[in-house]
């Protein structure tokens, strides 16, 4: 059998060997002629997989390695009968490092003071719920909106949209979807004006949950509001002009940890196996490099950009503007590729007399790190 993967996935030859034939593609290049006479396809979030991709292919199988799925038509999928999987968590940790570091960072930069003051979080799944208890733990205040969640466990213990807006940090963690939840421009305008001044907003969830237009307005009309941007409305061409606005942009990195990737290759390679009756146990765990060694400090942001500085991905990201804008969208891709992949702050090992509080920042001692 022929299993067509993203090249970019980490470690896919060795997980999907089993199956058969392996062939790895760049992942917005693979197209009809090159599923036509595969058995399975594996892909991440930059390949769109529908009815024009696959119509004509004997593809049984199709798993993405993400923790979302809007680039894939399910229902279509499920029409066909074809297989599906993806792996929901698996970069969640990473995500909430990105988070944590993005904060860090604009301590450092004199935009923000880190642990202080109430923290919205919107969207509370597995990155998100993540994401809080990481807030938490450094001092934040946070305030949980999940209305699918507060629908379906009861409204204790979770605020409405209006009120995860007022806090001081906002940190969005929706996935992109339709429905009785629909989340496209869920922050617009009118939810925008409701952060405060001097408050910060964070996007790492999907481009289309947050109106980039009436963002980018606010903060043309001042220094007061602090931005952080990971996920862009039509990626790979980016508004290059947000870029020029926020803070902090990154190209869709967020969780890019080499933990996180290894953890979704391994999710799907198990449900491709298992979908086609063949054993795979492919060890993601043997494939990470050493653990690194972080200098633990009194101050929890110096140690945290010791870690992880997304600054230097932001630095790469504004490469953009200089290139020509016929040329943004492929390099907007390059970039992605060339940004270093980072270790999960829950596989650093620490030292010092500042080390547990390092720890209960970092994230070291939550019990969902480090796992899949």
């Amino acid at each position: 059998m022929r299993v067509v993967i993203d090249e970019s996935i980490p470690g896919g030859r060795a997980a999907f060997a089993p199956l058969g034939d392996v062939i790895t593609l760049p992942g917005r290049e693979i197209d009809t002629e090159d599923v036509s006479r595969a058995g399975a396809l594996i892909v991440r979030s930059v390949t769109r997989v529908d009815r024009p991709l696959l119509g004509g292919s004997q593809v049984r199988f199709v798993g993405t390695a993400t923790s979302g799925h809007d680039h894939v038509d399910r229902a279509w999928l499920d029409e066909r009968g074809i297989g599906f999987a993806y792996a929901p968590g698996c970069n969640a940790t990473a995500v909430a490092d990105w988070v944590l570091a993005s904060l860090a960072a604009l301590h450092a930069n004199g935009r923000h003071v880190l642990g202080r003051g109430r923290a919205g979080v919107i969207g509370a799944g597995q990155v998100g719920a993540r994401v809080a208890r990481r807030l938490a733990a450094i001092g934040y205040e946070v305030r949980i909106c999940d209305p699918p969640r507060a629908e379906s466990e009861g409204a204790e213990g979770f605020v409405d949209l209006a009120e995860a807006l007022a806090c001081d940090v906002v940190t969005l963690h929706v996935p992109l979807t339709t429905g009785a939840h629909a989340t496209g421009n869920l922050v617009d305008a009118a939810g925008i004006a409701r952060i405060p001044a001097g408050g910060v907003l964070l996007n790492a969830a999907r481009g289309g949950v947050l109106d980039e237009d009436a963002l980018a307005t606010r903060l043309d009309d001042g220094p007061e509001l602090a931005a952080v941007i990971d996920t862009w409305c039509d990626e790979p061409a980016i508004d290059t002009g947000l870029l020029t606005r926020v803070d902090i942009g990154t190209p869709h990195i967020a969780g890019h940890s080499i933990e996180g990737r290894l953890r979704g290759t391994a999710i799907i390679a198990r449900a491709a196996g298992a979908c086609f009756g063949v054993p795979v146990d492919w060890d993601w765990h043997a494939s990470l490099p050493p653990a690194p060694a972080l200098t633990v400090h009194e101050d929890l942001a110096a140690t945290v950009l010791g870690a992880y500085d997304p600054r230097d991905h932001d630095a790469s990201l504004r490469r953009l503007l200089r290139a020509r804008p016929v040329d943004r969208r492929a390099a907007f891709d390059e970039i992605r590729r060339e940004c270093q992949q980072r270790r999960e702050f829950g596989f650093f090992t620490v030292e010092g007399a500042a080390a547990g509080a390092a720890a209960a920042g970092l994230g070291v001692a939550d019990p969902a790190d480090g796992g899949l």
